[in-house]
C-alpha cells in the first residue's frame, strides 16, 4: 500500500512491545535520515495540520536538506503515509501484545487501555495525528485508520465468549465501542487535554465491559483501574 523507497527492515530502537513504547515515536534519532524526517512529519504536521505542512517545513524540523528527503519519500504524501503506518503499526503491535497475555479477557482489556492511554498522552503529536489529522489526510490514511479501529474491535469482539446471552448482542457492538472510545479520546485530545487521557482509564474499562459482563464484574475490573 505504502512505496517505501527503501526496503531494508529498520531495527528497532526500542525492545518493549506495551503500546506506551510502541506509540512513542519521538526520539530524534540522529543518525538515520529517514527515521528523523518520519519524526519531523508527526511533529509538523501535529502542529500545523495536514495541508499546511510542506516538504520545507518539514526539512527544518528535520535538519536535513532536499535531497536526502528524496532519496526516501517521493513526496509529502508517501512521506506522511509511512511517517503514520509507521505510528499505527506500533499502536497496533502494542496492543496485540497486551491481549496475547495469558490473563483473562477482561483483565486484558483493562491493561490494553491502560497502556494506550498512557501512551497516547505521552505522545502528544502522535495522538493528534493518529486521531484528529489523518482525516483531513486523504482516502487513504482514512483507511489506515479505519484498518487500526477494526483491529481493536476484532480484539474486543472477543468478550462474546464471556457474555451470558450473545444473542442479545448486536452484531456491531464491539465495533460501537471502538468507535465511541475513539470519539471520546479524540475530543479529549481537541480540547488540549492529552495529558489527561490516563484519567479516563476506569470509565472507559467499564464501558468496554459492560455490554459483555455484568454490571458488577465489569464494576470490579474497571474499580482495578482506578488510582
Amino acid at each position: 500500500m505504502f512505496h517505501h523507497r527503501h526496503s531494508v527492515a529498520e531495527p528497532e530502537a526500542v525492545a518493549d512491545t506495551s503500546a506506551g513504547a510502541q506509540l512513542a515515536i519521538v526520539t530524534r534519532s540522529g543518525g538515520d535520515p529517514r527515521r528523523r524526517l518520519l519524526e519531523a512529519m508527526i511533529e509538523t504536521v501535529a502542529l500545523r495540520g495536514y495541508d499546511r505542512t510542506t516538504v520545507s517545513r518539514v526539512l527544518s524540523s528535520a535538519g536535513l536538506e532536499e535531497a536526502t528527503f528524496s532519496e526516501h519519500f517521493y513526496d509529502k504524501h508517501d512521506c506522511f503515509m509511512q511517517a503514520a503506518d509507521d505510528l499505527l503499526g506500533r499502536v497496533e503491535r502494542g496492543a496485540l501484545a497486551q491481549f496475547q497475555q495469558a490473563a483473562p479477557w477482561s483483565e486484558r482489556v483493562r491493561l490494553a487501555l491502560q497502556s494506550l492511554l498512557c501512551a497516547l498522552s505521552r505522545n502528544p503529536a502522535g495522538a493528534r495525528v493518529a486521531l484528529v489529522e489523518m482525516l483531513g489526510a486523504g482516502p487513504e490514511a482514512c483507511e489506515r485508520q479505519r484498518s487500526v479501529l477494526a483491529l481493536f474491535a476484532t480484539l474486543i469482539e472477543e468478550g462474546r465468549l464471556q457474555s451470558a446471552d450473545t444473542s442479545a448482542l448486536p452484531a456491531q457492538t464491539s465495533e460501537a465501542i471502538v468507535g465511541g472510545i475513539a470519539s471520546i479520546v479524540q475530543r479529549r485530545i481537541l480540547q488540549g487535554d492529552t495529558a489527561g487521557l490516563p484519567e479516563l482509564h476506569a470509565d472507559l474499562t467499564y464501558f468496554t465491559l459492560l455490554p459483555y459482563l455484568d454490571h458488577e464484574r465489569a464494576l470490579s475490573v474497571a474499580r482495578a483501574s482506578a488510582p
